[in-house]
């Protein structure tokens, strides 16, 4: 599927959708801002943000409860809106690999901010990873291991899907955000339609590259007289 057949993909699945896929976006974006000990100062009359600690990484769980959410609406299954706070039970472990995620991320953007924006594109299927049982398993490093080996050949298309909503964000501005509420549904389901879609072809192909390894070996009889025909020859050695 194209980018533009994506795009107008998932502009008819939000169709009649809005809403219900609006307020999870907003419940988990709320928890993800989350600060404590942030002031606002105003200094030399500009109004400023001063300090505070983020609480995104303790609210993590809600993020892989959101690809949850959002992938079985994408693949229309029975979908609802305690689906974010599935994952509380799997806190721990989701707990460890976000600040995982997090410590590669900084320590690349160490470098530069390309390498950074990189790994942090690379590490876009680590919350489709922690929200599917076949990859329980799968240890910390592992899972991150495993996103980036899944996104392989495909960080630049995700990287230029983003960009081409950068359009839609600027003409909300001039409807005071209010394009907002359309733009968040339509974005966040071409992207993980973008992610599920890279996920399920990965499994299907390292399916068959599996069964590829190991070929069914079949022996090769003459159909009329019985005899076992040898390997690469065309003709019965008993009746030709």
């Amino acid at each position: 599927m194209s980018r533009a057949e994506l795009k107008q993909w998932a502009k008819k699945k939000i169709k009649g959708h809005i809403w219900e896929i609006l307020i999870p976006l907003i419940v988990a974006g709320i928890l993800s801002s989350l600060t404590i000990g942030q002031k606002i100062i105003v200094e030399d009359g500009t109004w400023k943000v001063n300090g505070g600690i983020n609480l995104s990484i303790f609210f993590y769980f809600v993020e892989v409860g959101l690809t949850y959410f959002m992938v079985k609406f994408i693949k229309d299954q029975d979908h609802e809106f305690k689906d974010l706070f599935k994952f509380i039970n799997d806190y721990v472990r989701i707990f460890i690999v976000g600040i995982l995620e997090g410590i590669f991320i900084f320590l690349w953007a160490l470098l530069l901010i390309v390498p950074g924006i990189i790994k942090a594109i690379a590490y876009s299927m680590v919350t489709l990873l922690l929200a599917d049982d076949k990859y329980k398993d799968l240890g910390y490093t592992e899972v991150l291991k495993k996103s980036e080996e899944m996104m392989k050949g495909h960080k630049m298309d995700f990287f230029i899907l983003g960009l081409s909503f950068i359009g839609w964000h600027l003409l909300a501005i001039f409807t005071l955000g209010l394009l907002e509420i359309w733009i968040a549904p339509y974005y966040n389901t071409a992207k993980y339609k973008f992610l599920s879609d890279i996920k399920d072809n990965y499994e299907k192909l390292n399916g068959l590259s599996q069964e590829e390894k190991v070929p069914e070996k079949k022996d090769n009889f003459c159909p009329k007289c019985g005899t076992q025909i040898p390997e690469g020859s065309e003709n019965c050695p008993s009746c030709g």
